[in-house]
């Protein structure tokens, strides 16, 4: 029969293995969270191509596939008139085909690089981006906070831009990355602090701020 001071450390060892199991698990749903916001923009993005590629082909190839259906259709005294049009059109449909695609390929690159010239125009017209408000706010309040914190302060200033939990998570995560940030585990808590880092290392990081780290 155990001894209460077995029973004691038992328990002491339990307790130590559920709270370092605890926080894996939180370190590992905060970071699937953040790859999982930026999968779903990016698979919005690819629908959105889809759909502008699909209604290009319907637009381009479908005129050429019934104009195809209709000279196939036409029987001739086989003097091979007929097959000669069936080549002719044949060949209208593959450049007509060739055509929308390297039109759907331009249009997918101007999308892809689209956001590039807007967060420019941000920029020149003084918004602030989501990384500087993070930070920004970071550095104001100087003690660590949580991605939640920092989400509701956010908000509360800025009512008229829509700033999710996640996209926050996943900025404040990209500042601990390039070092402007520190992370702090309590218990089943992370926490944020600011890194002290001079203007010209924000800028240049600013100036490769990816798409999902902005605020809509």
């Amino acid at each position: 029969m155990d001894t209460p001071a077995e029973s004691a450390s038992l328990k002491s060892q339990y307790a130590a293995q559920v709270t370092a199991d605890l926080e894996r698990n939180s370190a590992e749903h905060e970071r699937l969270s953040s790859e999982i916001a930026a999968l779903r923009e990016r698979l919005a993005m690819l629908e959105n191509n889809r759909a502008l590629l699909l209604s290009m082909r319907q637009t381009l190839g479908g005129d050429a596939a019934g104009g195809a259906t209709e000279n196939g259709g036409v029987s001739s005294s086989g003097d091979g008139s007929s097959a000669r049009r069936e080549v002719a059109t044949l060949s209208a449909t593959r450049k007509a085909r060739k055509k929308a695609d390297a039109a759907g390929g331009k249009r997918k690159g101007a999308d892809s690089g689209g956001s590039r010239p807007r967060r420019q125009r941000v920029r020149e017209a003084g918004v602030p981006t989501l990384r500087e408000l993070v930070r920004d706010d970071l550095a104001q309040h100087g003690e660590p906070r949580s991605a939640a914190e920092v989400t509701g302060a956010l908000s509360q200033a800025l009512p008229e831009r829509e700033i999710k939990p996640t996209v926050v998570r996943g900025t404040l995560e990209s500042l601990v990355a390039k070092g402007q940030a520190h992370r702090i585990k309590q218990k089943r808590s992370v926490f944020y602090s600011a890194v002290a880092t001079d203007a010209a290392s924000d800028a240049a990081s600013d100036a490769g701020e990816p798409g999902e780290a902005r605020a809509s």
